[in-house]
């Protein structure tokens, strides 16, 4: 055998890595997994965002409303571009939009139905009974279709509401996408979907205050807007990708964290006036230039993934943490309220219920989630294999 032949193996073998190497330097933008690192990095961020605001309002602490309400809506907007980016080019074919919605269940369900089953104990364990009406409750919460009318209501989870509005979200996409690829059609349903999300928060929240409202105001038209720009922006960057430096993510997200300080005040300000008008648009240039920002490989994109993997169970597990620790744990210690704690052994609590919701939701993603994703796209036939979508 001759020393060439060898030598063409080799080159043969590195051709592949050189390839995909040569996609590393994109994987700033687009992992190998199909995931955008920006968006990934932002909705991890947003996780924290809510966990922290809820920490602080439970712990007595603070509260930052801003936070709360402008993560959820960051949500949406994330929700929308990721779908359309990873399933831009879904048709409406009976077939697969049932498949799509099969994996889109498949993607909430499992971890929504097991915090479900947890705060059901705890509920029992406290109360010696549960909520009522618990038949229509569990079909309900089961198929995420509680979603159409006061999900606040009716969804079992603490926090579980947005997920249900989310699950309509999923249903009405085919026809979302159909008026994407077209633009007069998605200029017409961008301008009513936002004049329709403006209306319904001045009925509400505009009208009777956040105290008064906040039941009726957690209906699809309030964020049906914010999902459907995010379509556009998900359509826009699968069609363009401008790998903006790092840089300018830092700035697109301090930006924002300097709007968000600035409008904190009493509940439901935050959403009307001068804070609405600002923050609104704020929200979708911010999800936007996360999509367009190229994310450094190595320690800092494996970052953004693992931020990007923690999300879902950050937003649903940290509040079984927080009432645990009130309900069982520290009865057992003290009489006194968590709120009459000494404020610097909260806020040692915040730390230790947040690093405990990021390892527990890391430990479900990896070895609870995950697997169950994947093994049913295998039994559906597949479907994007981003974590993201």
């Amino acid at each position: 055998m001759s020393s060439a032949q060898p030598m063409a193996r080799r080159r043969v073998a590195a051709a592949p890595r050189a390839q995909r190497a040569r996609r590393g330097r994109g994987a700033a933008q687009v992992s190998g997994a199909g995931r955008v690192l920006g968006w990934d990095l932002l909705r991890g961020l947003c996780a924290l965002m809510v966990a922290i605001y809820h920490l602080l309002y439970w712990l007595g602490l603070a509260e930052l409303q801003a936070l709360g309400t402008y993560g959820v809506y960051l949500f949406f907007v994330l929700s929308g571009a990721s779908l359309a980016y990873s399933y831009g080019d879904l048709g409406p074919a009976p077939g697969g939009v049932l498949r799509f919605l099969a994996v889109r269940w498949m993607r909430l369900a499992p971890l929504f139905l097991a915090v479900t089953a947890v705060f059901l104990a705890m509920l029992y364990a406290r109360d010696g009974r549960l909520v009522d009406g618990m038949p229509l409750r569990l079909a309900l919460n089961a198929s995420l279709l509680f979603g159409f009318h006061d999900p606040v209501v009716w969804s079992l989870p603490v926090g579980g509401w947005s997920l249900g509005i989310e699950f309509v979200f999923y249903l009405a996409f085919p026809l979302l996408m159909l008026a994407v690829r077209r633009p007069a059609w998605a200029s017409a349903a961008c301008i009513a979907l936002l004049v329709l999300q403006a209306a319904w928060l001045q009925a509400t929240v505009g009208t009777d205050g956040w105290e008064d409202s906040a039941v009726r105001y957690h209906q699809v038209p309030a964020f049906a807007g914010y999902f459907f720009v995010g379509c556009l922006i998900g359509h826009a960057r699968r069609a363009r990708t401008l790998a903006w430096p790092f840089a300018a993510g830092l700035v697109a997200w301090a930006t924002l964290g300097l709007l968000l300080a600035g409008a904190m005040g009493e509940p439901g300000q935050e959403l009307l006036g001068t804070r609405g008008l600002v923050l609104v648009p704020a929200c979708f240039a911010v999800v936007w230039a996360s999509g367009q920002v190229r994310v450094p490989g190595g320690r800092l994109s494996r970052v953004a993934a693992w931020l990007g993997d923690v999300t879902y169970g950050t937003y649903l597990i940290h509040p079984l943490l927080v009432f645990s620790l009130m309900w069982f744990v520290l009865p057992r210690f003290t009489p006194r309220a968590v709120e009459s704690l000494a404020t610097p052994l909260r806020g040692a609590l915040l730390l230790v219920l947040l690093a405990a919701t990021c390892t527990l939701a890391w430990a479900s993603e990896r070895w609870f989630e995950r697997p169950l994703r994947q093994t049913g796209r295998r039994l559906l036939g597949g479907g994007p294999a981003s974590a993201q979508a």
